[in-house]
C-alpha cells in the first residue's frame, strides 16, 4: 500500500492530537478506515458515547460496534462487548480483547492500520477525557484474552507496546463540520489539519439543492499557509444561510494536477 504524501512533514503531537486535548464529554474520538485512490488512511470522527461506562472503552466499543457517520470508512475489527481496558502512571493503555476481535483474514498493510485504528483511539480518548498524565506520549499494549504478542489477522504477530504511526493518518482532515452534521445559521467556523504540500491545500465549497444539485459559491481556494498551525491545524470561518452543503479540501504537488487526499463533508445549515 502506498505511503501517504509527505508523511514524515505530518508533525504529529505525541499524546493528543488537533481537538484532542479539549474535554467533549458527550461524544468519543473515534478512528476509521477510508480508501482513496492513493492509499489507505486514518480518519477521525466523534460520536455520540451511548454507552456511558469508562472513555477508552467507551471508545473502542464504539469503533467495534458503531457506525461510521461518512459512508465507506470502515474497521476490520469485529465486534465485542468484552474490552479491558487499564492505564498506567507512564501512559501505557493496556487492551485486553477476545480473539474474535481480529478474526478477519488481512495482509500486513491492512493489519498495520487496524491495530493503529485501536492504537489512536485509545490515545485519543485517553487524552480527551483528561488521562494522560504529563507530556509522554500514551502507547498501547493489546492482549488478547489476557495473552500477550498473539498472532491476529490470520498471520500479524502483535507488538510488546505499539505508539501512534503517522504513517497511516489521512493526508487532510476536515474536522469540522463533521459529515452529516447540522449547524446553525450565521458565522460557521471550519476546523481542518493537513500536511505540507508543495503547492498547497486548497478547498471549494457548494450548496446542494433539494433535487442534488451542486452549485459552486467558493471555487479553488487556497488556505493561506500563514493560518496553518505548527501541527497542520487550521480554523476558516464563513456565514452561511439555512441548507446543505459540499466543502471539499485536497492538496497540489508540484509537477501533478492530482487533487492529493482529497477529502469531503457534506453538512446543513439551519
Amino acid at each position: 500500500m502506498p505511503s501517504p504524501p509527505a508523511a514524515a512533514s505530518l508533525n504529529l503531537p505525541s499524546a493528543t492530537d488537533a481537538g484532542e486535548d479539549v474535554g467533549m464529554a458527550a461524544s468519543l474520538p473515534v478512528y476509521w478506515l477510508e480508501n482513496t485512490d492513493t492509499g489507505v488512511y486514518l480518519y477521525r470522527e466523534y460520536i455520540q458515547d451511548t454507552r456511558h461506562q469508562e472513555p477508552i472503552g467507551d471508545a473502542i466499543w464504539t469503533l467495534l460496534t458503531a457506525d461510521p457517520m461518512k459512508p465507506k470508512r470502515y474497521t476490520h475489527l469485529k465486534p465485542t462487548d468484552e474490552i479491558g481496558v487499564s492505564i498506567s502512571n507512564a501512559n501505557v493503555i493496556t487492551l485486553d480483547l477476545p480473539a474474535k476481535v481480529f478474526s478477519a483474514r488481512l495482509d500486513q498493510g491492512l493489519s498495520e492500520r487496524a491495530i493503529q485504528q485501536l492504537v489512536f483511539t485509545a490515545t485519543a480518548a485517553a487524552a480527551s477525557a483528561g488521562l494522560v498524565v504529563g507530556d509522554t506520549a500514551p502507547t498501547v499494549r493489546i492482549l488478547v484474552d489476557g495473552q500477550a504478542n498473539a498472532t491476529v489477522f490470520d498471520g500479524f504477530r502483535l507488538k510488546d507496546v505499539y505508539a501512534r504511526d503517522a504513517d497511516f493518518i489521512a493526508p487532510i482532515w476536515i474536522i469540522d463540520p463533521q459529515f452529516g452534521a447540522t449547524l446553525k445559521n450565521g458565522s460557521i467556523k471550519i476546523n481542518g489539519r493537513t500536511t505540507q504540500f508543495d503547492i498547497g491545500t486548497f478547498y471549494s465549497l457548494q450548496r446542494k439543492d433539494a433535487d442534488g444539485k451542486l452549485t459552486v459559491m467558493t471555487a479553488q481556494k487556497q488556505v493561506n499557509p500563514g493560518q496553518i498551525k505548527d501541527d497542520g491545524s487550521f480554523t476558516l470561518t464563513t456565514d452561511l444561510r439555512a441548507g446543505s452543503y459540499r466543502l471539499t479540501f485536497w492538496g497540489l504537488e508540484t509537477g501533478s494536477e492530482h487533487l492529493v487526499g482529497k477529502v469531503v463533508s457534506d453538512f446543513r445549515v439551519e
